[in-house]
């Protein structure tokens, strides 16, 4: 009996393990921020994957995305929808006067530290991948490198620091699968005197 228990249990980790390349290789992160003065933030947040991945071994789309999305670290909290089109499912996470204490996750991180905005997004491999990862560190680095990210973020005041394009008074970062991804997306902006 346990030793059909251990075996059932190896089978589904080693399927998880097979999946993980395929399903990564569809899964995005599009993120689009809008960091105003009075240290609130508007945008929207889609994390998404291809449905015909999610559906693989008669799930539903939900049930997939759900089993995916506990390999993604916490998100910064907000209006969540579901998201679908004819290719693609997830979450849209909407964010209106949002603090910016909200936006202190594992995954985005946008602070105040007196007169600058610091903004981070780590892609350390061992944040992501989660459960399935956790069998093997190469499926860390697997999965992180099978995803893209498509990152907006504008600021009241000017770009002083990042490692992303500059136009303006914002900063996007466009990381496709199959990439090699930085360490971190980062940028530091002015911020205006608090009132």
């Amino acid at each position: 009996m346990i030793g059909r228990l251990i075996r059932g249990r190896a089978l589904r980790v080693a399927v998880c393990v097979a999946l993980l390349p395929a399903l990564a290789g569809c899964m995005q992160l599009n993120m689009g921020l809008i960091v105003k003065a009075d240290d609130t933030v508007d945008g929207q947040l889609l994390l998404t994957a291809q449905k015909s991945l999610l559906t693989s071994g008669n799930r539903t789309v939900e049930a997939g995305f759900a089993e995916l999305r506990q390999n993604i670290p916490a998100l910064p909290p907000g209006e969540e929808t579901r998201y679908e089109d004819a290719k693609l499912f997830g979450t849209q996470i909407s964010y209106s006067n949002t603090p910016l204490d909200d936006f202190s996750s594992e995954s985005v991180r946008l602070v105040r530290e007196g007169d600058l905005y610091r903004f981070t997004l780590p892609l350390d491999p061992k944040k992501y991948g989660g459960k399935v990862a956790e069998q093997n560190p190469q499926n860390q680095q697997a999965f992180m490198r099978l995803m893209s990210f498509e990152i907006s973020v504008s600021f009241p005041g000017r770009v002083l620091d990042s490692n992303g394009t500059v136009t303006g008074r914002s900063v996007s970062w466009k990381v496709g699968s199959n990439q090699e991804k930085p360490t971190e997306l980062r940028a530091v902006a002015e911020a205006p005197p608090r009132p």
